[in-house]
């Protein structure tokens, strides 16, 4: 097995030095393309206005903020091998830098959240730089430990984040202050969020940087071996990971104009961003993206039908059931059901 792991690795790494290139360009026919692309534009566009009220459009922001945030940890996650369950420490980075700097200085949340992305960036590099020699069960806990002292902090610091008391972003409407009375404003602010993730996890699959840290992620020996720099990608993806969470943070801060500690930094929180990314599919650039669209509704629909405890038992029971029919994830086990169903269809 190991053996095995090696190879890929190897394989990996070497398509990554040569370009990345893997046979012959695609030579389907780019207007059919084109129009399906524009098509699916439009169809976003308009969606929100599609839906019978404002309670689905709530929602639906929702799954794109969620999508968002798994997306960007399964740079780290699924690409780079580095499971981490301290990222709601950076959701909180980047909420209470921007909606801090809107308070205090009324600087604008669009800004804000570049500050909010930048200081994250520096915590991920920092925290990989702590990390990067440990391995499985142990990189796990220590990203845990991490985000368990944001949050004691998030608490404690109450002169700066006001502790449980939590911070109010005044509604001071306008798109210079990223607050709308319409929700399907929210929408299309969440819109070019998840495009700007998943357009990066595209670019990082189809680069030199994407075949480098799925070798680290296959053995990290073997990438070392044939001169793959493994601390080096391991830490620019990390803070790459940190910065697009902490911007998906200050779009959840406008949106709910209300954070806490319990709302951005608690561990929950890192569970559930990593839970929508397995489900989805690791190391897929659109599986975190699908995976939102199943948990994100299931659970608000199982509270507000059922409520309570039976909902969690439900939805848990649920979630069992998905990951086990589908253990690589929603999104390669549908492409495995299509090409079987295509298989079928051919041989029928």
């Amino acid at each position: 097995m190991a053996t095995d792991k090696q190879s890929s690795a190897a394989v990996t790494a070497t398509a990554a030095a040569g370009g990345g290139s893997q046979g012959e360009p695609s030579r389907r026919p780019r207007i059919p393309r084109i129009v399906g692309l524009l098509a699916a534009l439009a169809a976003l566009l308009v969606f929100p206005w599609m839906l019978p009220s404002g309670y689905w459009v709530d929602l639906a922001v929702q799954v794109l903020i969620w999508g968002a945030l798994a997306s960007a940890w399964n740079i780290a996650a699924g690409y780079a091998g580095g499971l981490s369950l301290g990222h709601a420490a950076f959701l909180g980075v980047g909420a209470y830098t921007s909606t801090l700097l809107f308070l205090e200085l009324g600087i604008s949340p669009w800004l804000g959240m570049l500050a909010g992305a930048a200081f994250a960036g520096l915590l991920g590099l920092l925290l990989g730089a702590l990390t990067f020699r440990l391995r499985g069960p142990f990189f796990v806990l220590a990203t845990l430990a991490f985000g368990v002292v944001v949050n004691i902090l998030a608490v404690n610091l109450r002169g700066i984040t006001r502790g449980a008391a939590g911070l109010v972003v005044p509604f001071d409407g306008g798109w210079e202050n990223m607050l709308f009375a319409s929700l399907e404003a929210y929408w299309y602010v969440g819109l070019a969020l998840v495009a700007l993730v998943v357009g990066t996890t595209l670019w990082i699959e189809r680069s030199r940087f994407g075949y480098y840290l799925v070798a680290i992620r296959e053995d990290e020996d073997a990438a070392r071996s044939i001169g793959v720099r493994v601390v080096r990608w391991k830490l620019v993806a990390a803070s790459l990971s940190a910065a697009l969470t902490a911007l998906a943070g200050t779009v959840y801060a406008q949106f709910v104009q209300y954070i806490d500690p319990s709302s951005t930094t608690r561990f929950e929180l890192s569970v559930q961003i990593a839970l929508i990314a397995i489900v989805g599919g690791m190391g897929t650039a659109w599986g975190p993206l699908l995976g939102a669209i199943i948990v994100i509704p299931l659970g608000e629909i199982l509270r507000a039908e059922v409520g309570g405890g039976p909902a969690l038992m439900v939805y848990g029971f649920l979630l069992v059931v998905i990951v086990l029919a589908a253990p690589r994830g929603a999104l390669p086990g549908l492409r495995a059901l299509l090409r079987w169903i295509g298989r079928r269809g051919a041989g029928g």
